[in-house]
């Protein structure tokens, strides 16, 4: 019986810390378009990526009231005061490569930024975010990318 105890206490830790992880990492489980797809999501993808049609409505494409390479100047402020660390930046191409760390496992993301020139007072944000290790990646990739858009709004 103490078995039994055991193994049931060590599963409903092991729910428990995935639920608490998703919710840290802002999975928004009961968002459109749903629980199952979105749970089915964060435990087969290690990726996220901005796109105009996206599954999840916080995956859209940001679009900001700001000049390219004002808001590609603001990226790299918002990343190095995240304490994301730069691989390469190319500001000819508005781009640049960063890596971000897990709180707790140090795990590392490589995050992929482009700011895309729409106006003169008008320009996009595609972003990508892809883990290095594993095959699934608990919503963390899709928080990666719905910090940095909340912190260049903020």
């Amino acid at each position: 019986m103490t078995v039994i105890k055991i193994i049931v206490f060590t599963v409903l830790l092991a729910v428990a810390s995935v639920f608490f992880t998703l919710q840290r990492n802002g999975a928004n489980l009961f968002a459109p378009p749903g629980f199952y797809q979105r749970l089915t999501t964060y435990l087969t993808t290690n990726t996220a990526e901005t796109s105009d049609d996206p599954v999840f409505a916080e995956l859209r494409t940001p679009v900001f009231n700001v000049d390219a390479k004002k808001l590609y100047q603001r990226v790299l402020f918002v990343a190095a005061e995240s304490g994301w660390n730069v691989l390469n930046q190319d500001s000819e191409n508005l781009s640049a490569n960063f890596v971000v760390r897990t709180p707790v496992f140090l795990f590392e993301d490589d995050v992929f930024v482009q700011v895309q020139f729409i106006s003169m007072d008008e320009a996009s944000l595609f972003i990508r975010s892809s883990s290095r290790v594993g095959r699934i990646d608990l919503a963390a990739n899709a928080g990666h990318i719905q910090e940095l858009i909340r912190k260049i709004k903020g």
